[in-house]
C-alpha cells in the first residue's frame, strides 16, 4: 500500500481538503485507509507570547533608549574602574 502524507488546513473550524488530496484519493483503489493526526499548538503558548509583547510595548526601557545607553556607559566605566583600569 502506498502512503502519502498531506498537510490539511483548518478554517473556521472546518477541515479543508485540497485538490491535491482529492486527486490522490481519486487515483487510489477503493480500499483506502485515512489516518488523521491532529497537532495543536497550545493556546497557553500564544497567550504567553501575547503577554510578553504587551509587556514589551509598555516597557519604560523602550520609551527612553538614551537612558539605556547612559546606564550601559556608566556600568562599563564602573566595571573598568573596579578592575583598576584608568580611562
Amino acid at each position: 500500500m502506498n502512503e502519502q502524507t498531506f498537510t490539511l488546513e483548518v478554517k473556521e473550524g472546518k477541515l479543508i481538503i485540497s485538490n491535491e488530496i482529492q486527486d490522490y484519493l481519486n487515483k487510489c483503489s477503493e480500499n483506502v485507509q485515512v489516518l488523521l493526526t491532529v497537532k495543536s499548538e497550545s493556546n497557553k503558548v500564544a497567550y504567553k507570547w501575547n503577554k510578553w509583547f504587551d509587556q514589551l510595548e509598555t516597557s519604560q526601557s523602550l520609551k527612553s533608549p538614551t537612558n539605556i545607553e547612559n546606564d550601559y556607559k556608566t556600568s562599563l566605566i564602573d566595571k573598568y574602574k573596579k578592575q583598576g583600569l584608568e580611562l
